[in-house]
């Protein structure tokens, strides 16, 4: 997928979210409103789950915590360099 460059005040069209959406770091409630919003996810997604304040990526069979250890905001931003 390209990746795209935004400027200050751009606007995201809905229709670009296909293009770009493994670009992106989806925020959801919980489990179960993850999977009513994603049923058939792609290897790469990274999802944040509030629920247990949890960064996860899917490896193409299943949720793993970013890293592979506890799967905190705070160690993710750690991990991405933040």
């Amino acid at each position: 997928m390209p990746r795209l460059t935004f400027t200050a005040g751009e606007v995201l069209e809905a229709s670009e979210m296909n293009t770009i959406s493994d670009q992106t770091v989806m925020v959801f409630a919980g489990t179960a409103e993850r999977a009513a919003a994603i049923p058939s996810p792609t290897e790469g997604m990274v999802t944040y789950l509030q629920s247990d304040n949890a960064t996860e990526v899917f490896t193409g069979a299943a949720y793993e915590p970013l890293g592979g250890g506890a799967g905190g905001f705070e160690n993710s931003l750690l991990l991405m360099g933040g």
